[in-house]
């Protein structure tokens, strides 16, 4: 059996831009995002630091890695990279980065 392994490497920009088209429930996709940390686990998680509507400051957010996993996924799907569905995904922080991590079998 042949097995693929594909890594997608977010930077801090790219993940401002999944946060801005694919944004988490509740979460204003207008909003001016100041800061992102990829932080490192198990698992991984990114905290999100954006301005508040109105100028009342900012506000600060733990994004958990089955939250990060669907969006990541949704973003992909959006900008049409291919993914295939009955692969194994996973993520994983590498540094100030974050890596989606595709193992699939090739038949």
């Amino acid at each position: 059996m042949i097995t693929e392994i594909r890594h997608i490497i977010f930077s801090n920009d790219e993940l401002k831009l999944v946060f801005q088209t694919v944004p988490l429930e509740g979460f204003d996709a207008s909003r001016r995002i100041v800061g992102i940390q990829v932080v490192e686990g198990p698992p991984p998680t990114v905290k999100l630091a954006s301005d508040l509507a109105g100028g009342g400051g900012r506000e600060e957010i733990q994004v958990e890695s089955y939250q990060l996993a669907r969006l990541i996924v949704a973003y992909c799907q959006k900008k049409r990279i291919p993914l295939p569905k009955d692969a194994l995904k996973t993520l994983h922080a590498q540094g100030d980065q974050l890596c989606f991590s595709i193992m699939s079998s090739l038949s």
